[in-house]
C-alpha cells in the first residue's frame, strides 16, 4: 500500500511529501537547508530553539519548520527567498552569541560546531548588541564526574541531552534547572558517574555545541585532523552502528582510535562510548614466536609442525564466522578436538531448543510484556532496554538502575502471567541453564509467547550454530589436558578464564607442548604463549557476525588491521591431514558468570575507562 503524498512548494520548488512529516523533514530530505539546534531524528520534537523559522505565505506569518506538518498546498519560503526569515536567524543568532564565550582555540567542539557553523553561514558578521559575553557568565554547575563535562555558557539550551537521556535511553540522569537566560543543564544525582547515568555517551554526540564533553577525549586532537568510517559494534550482541574517528599518524594525529560515537539512532553504550581505549593498548600487531617478533609466514610454519600432535583448538564468540569456520575445518582436518568455552552455557541452553535466536528489535515492538530470565539487561546489551516502555518482569538479578522498573517474580510464577510475552534467557547467568531452558520452552508452547536467548558475547549464536555438530565439551578437554593427552593448544581469545580460575588454568597449560594464543593483546595469556598470532578488534574485523539485528557484515575501516583471514588460510593449506577423529566430549555446565554494565569480558578489562567505571560503581554500592 503506496504512502499518501501532498503536494508543497517551498521556494517555489514543487515537491510531493509524504503525510504527516514535517516541514523541517521533507526540506532536508530533498535537500534544502534549514537551519536548526534542537531538532534531532531521532528525538521528539522540542521546538526550543526556533531556529528552523520559515514564512509560510498562506497565513503570512513565521513559524518553526520542526513542527509544522505538511499540508496539501501549503507555500513556505526558506531564507534562500525570504529576507524577513534572514533577519529572524540573524536575530536569533546574535542572542545566543552574546552570551555565549569566544573560546574556539580551546573548545573540542571547535570545527564541527552546529554554533560556530550556523554563525558564519546566517549570523551577523559583526556585534551587534553591546554586551560582552563575559558580562553574561551563567551560573557553573559542576556534575562532579570524572568523564563527562558540562559548560553552562556554551549551552544554548536545545534539549537533547536531555531528551535522549529520557526518551532514547530512559536513565533519566539530567534535568533543566532553572528558566529563560540561567537554565542550565544538572544531574538528577550527583556525583554523576554513580547515579542512574548508563555513561552512554550519547548526551555528547547529540550535543549541537562544546557544552557537553567527553574528558577523555577532551585536549586529545581536532576533529578536522581525523578520519572518520562507520562500523557495526561488536562487543556484545546487539550489533549498534557506530562511528569511529582514529588518526593515521604524521603530524595529523598518532596511529590510534580517539573516540567512538553513535550514528542517528543514538544507539550507544559506555562499553563503546568509554572503553573504546581497549583498541590503543598493548595491542598485538604481528605474531610472537617463542619471545621474538615473527614474519607470518614462521608462524604458519610452526603451526604445521605442532598440529601433528594431539591438538584442540579453543574458539572465542568474539571471532566473526568466516574465521570460526576456518577454525573449524582447520581442527577437522588435522583431527584436533573443537571447542568453545560457551560450551558449558549457551550450548547447553540452545541444544535444549527447537531454534535459538536472539531477540530482535521486531520482538520487543511485538511483544505486550518483556520477561528477563537471568541476568540484568542493562547490564548484558544496554542498548536493549533503551525505549523500552512496556511492563517488564525479572526472574534473576535486579538491575542496576531500576529505570525498567521490574516486577520480580520466581521461575514457577511465570504461568500466571497474561499478555504477549517475549522470554529473555541470559544462559550464563546459570550454571545448569539448559534446565532452565527446558522448562521455559515447554511454558512458552504452553502460552505461545516467544523464547530468545541473550548471551553476553557478540558471535555466540554465530559461534552455536558453526560447531554444534562437532563441538566438544571445554570443561571436559580441560581435563584431558591436565591428562597430558593434548600436546597442542590452540586458544582463541580469552573466554576461558571466566570459566575456570586463572592460577589452574595456568597451571594446566604447562602440560602442553605448543601453546598458540590468539589475542588482540602482548599481554595476558598471549605472554605466555610459545607461538601468539594477532587477531582483531572494534572496527578492525572482516566477517559476519549474526546479531539481535540480523547478521552483519563487517569490513576493516581500521588501517592497521591484521589480515587473520588470510593467515589462517595459509595455516589450513599448509597443514598436514590427519586420519584419527577425536570422540566429542559432552558439556556438563556448573560455571554461572555475570554481565555487568562496564565490567562484562576480558576486553573491557583492558580499557582503563571501563575499569575505573566499574571500580566506583562497586564502590558506591
Amino acid at each position: 500500500m503506496s504512502q499518501e503524498t501532498v503536494k508543497i512548494y517551498i521556494d517555489d520548488r514543487e515537491i510531493e511529501a509524504p503525510k504527516g512529516k514535517t516541514v523541517l523533514q521533507v526540506a532536508l530530505e530533498n535537500g534544502i537547508e534549514v537551519p536548526y539546534f534542537c531538532y534531532h531524528p531521532s528525538l521528539p520534537i522540542a521546538g526550543a530553539c526556533r531556529m528552523c523559522v520559515v514564512y509560510w505565505e498562506d497565513i503570512n506569518r513565521l513559524v518553526i519548520a520542526c513542527n509544522l506538518p505538511v499540508q496539501d498546498g501549503m507555500k513556505i519560503r526558506t531564507h534562500r527567498t525570504s529576507e524577513l526569515v534572514r533577519e529572524q536567524q540573524k536575530y536569533l543568532l546574535q542572542a545566543l552569541m552574546t552570551r555565549h564565550p569566544l573560546d574556539c582555540p580551546v573548545c573540542d567542539k571547535a570545527g564541527e560546531c552546529d554554533l560556530q557553523n550556523l554563525g558564519a553561514l546566517y549570523g551577523p558578521q559583526k556585534q551587534i548588541v553591546p554586551v560582552s559575553p563575559l558580562e553574561k557568565e551563567r551560573h557553573q554547575h559542576d556534575w562532579e564526574s570524572e568523564f563527562l563535562e558540562y559548560y553552562s555558557n556554551r549551552c544554548v539550551v536545545c534539549y537533547r541531552c536531555t531528551r535522549t537521556c529520557d526518551e532514547v535511553v530512559q536513565a533519566r540522569a539530567l534535568y533543566v534547572d532553572e528558566r529563560g537566560f540561567h537554565s542550565n543543564i544538572a544531574p538528577a544525582e550527583r556525583p554523576l558517574d554513580t547515579s542512574s547515568c548508563e555513561m552512554c555517551g550519547a548526551c555528547v554526540a547529540v550535543c549541537p555545541v562544546g557544552a557537553i564533553l567527553s574528558k577523555p577525549f577532551k585536549f586529545q586532537t581536532r576533529s578536522w585532523l581525523l578520519e572518520k568510517a562507520y562500523a557495526t559494534c561488536t562487543l556484545c550482541p546487539v550489533g549498534c552502528n557506530l562511528r569511529l574517528d582514529y588518526g593515521t599518524g604524521g603530524w595529523r594525529a598518532k596511529e590510534r582510535l580517539y573516540r567512538v560515537l553513535p550514528d542517528e539512532s543514538l544507539r550507544v553504550c559506555a562499553r563503546a562510548f568509554f572503553g573504546y581505549d581497549a583498541v590503543n593498548e598493548k595491542r598485538l600487531r604481528r605474531p610472537v614466536l617463542n619471545g621474538s617478533p615473527a614474519e607470518s609466514e614462521q608462524a604458519v610454519n610452526y603451526l604445521k609442525e605442532a598440529l601433528k600432535k594431539p591438538s584442540a583448538f579453543v574458539l572465542s564468540a568474539y571471532l566473526p564466522l568466516e574465521l570460526i569456520r576456518l577454525a573449524k575445518e582447520l581442527a577437522l582436518k588435522t583431527g584436533a578436538y573443537l571447542s568453545a568455552p560457551q560450551t558449558e552455557d549457551f550450548f547447553l541452553a540452545a541444544d535444549r531448543l527447537p531454534e535459538a535466536e536472539l531477540p530482535s528489535p521486531e520482538d520487543f515492538k511485538e511483544a505486550e510484556l518483556v520477561v528477563v530470565v537471568g541476568d540484568d539487561l542493562t547490564g548484558t546489551a544496554p542498548v536493549l532496554s533503551y525505549g523500552l516502555k512496556k511492563p517488564v518482569y525479572r526472574v534473576g538479578r535486579v538491575t542496576r538502575d531500576a529505570k525498567l522498573k521490574p516486577g520480580t517474580l520466581e521461575l514457577d510464577e511465570l504461568k500466571n502471567l497474561t499478555g504477549k510475552a517475549l522470554v529473555v534467557l541470559t544462559p550464563h547467568y546459570y550454571e545448569r541453564p539448559d534446565e532452565v531452558a527446558e522448562k521455559l520452552n515447554r511454558l512458552c508452547r504452553e502460552k505461545g509467547w516467544k523464547l530468545r536467548l541473550l548471551p553476553k558475547e557478540p558471535n555466540a549464536l554465530g559461534l552455536y550454530r558453526e560447531l554444534r555438530q562437532e563441538a566438544s565439551g571445554f570443561l571436559n578437554l580441560l581435563d584431558l589436558i591436565k591428562e597430558g593427552r593434548v600436546k597442542t593448544l590452540v586458544l582463541f581469545g580469552e573466554e576461558a578464564l571466566e570459566f575456570t580460575p586463572k592460577d589452574r588454568l595456568e597451571q594446566l597449560l604447562k602440560n602442553l607442548e605448543h601453546l598458540v594464543v590468539v589475542s588482540p593483546f602482548t599481554d595476558g595469556l598471549a605472554s605466555k604463549a610459545h607461538l601468539a598470532v594477532p587477531t582483531n578488534l572494534l572496527g578492525e574485523q572482516e566477517g559476519t557476525f549474526l546479531t539481535c539485528g540480523g547478521p552483519a557484515e563487517l569490513k576493516p575501516v581500521l588501517p592497521w588491521a591484521f589480515d587473520e583471514l588470510s593467515f589462517w588460510r595459509s595455516v589450513l593449506e599448509e597443514a598436514e591431514e590427519r586420519k584419527e577423529k577425536p570422540e566429542r566430549l559432552p558439556y556438563r555446565g556448573g560455571v554461572a558468570r555475570r554481565a555487568y554494565l562496564y565490567a562484562y569480558g576480558w576486553i573491557a578489562e583492558r580499557s582503563v575507562n571501563l575499569k575505573k567505571l566499574a571500580r566506583k560503581n562497586h564502590e558506591a554500592r
